[in-house]
């Protein structure tokens, strides 16, 4: 084998190990963003859970606010109906 030959043979095992580690950190990276990923998925989910509930209880609270406000307002028909009536 000659110099030229050992030198690039030298130089293509160091390029090989530099690809190796290189691949190696870039799987590393590639696995911490997928678990990454798959929690924010989690916390998505939980997310979108928590806002459907509050949803509804706001749909619910909405319902109720109404029917207050009617009985209310038929409250305030007797009222004024009973002040008619003494007056």
């Amino acid at each position: 084998m000659t110099a030229l030959e050992e030198q690039l043979t030298r130089a293509l095992r160091r390029l090989s190990a530099q690809y190796e580690t290189e691949q190696r950190r870039q799987s590393g990276r590639v696995e911490a963003l997928r678990r990454r990923v798959e929690r924010q998925s989690g916390e998505n989910e939980a997310l979108r859970q928590h806002v459907e509930r509050q949803s509804e209880e706001n749909e619910a609270l909405q319902m109720r606010i109404e029917r207050l406000d009617g009985q209310v307002t038929r409250l305030a028909e007797c009222y004024g109906t009973l002040a008619a009536t003494l007056c």
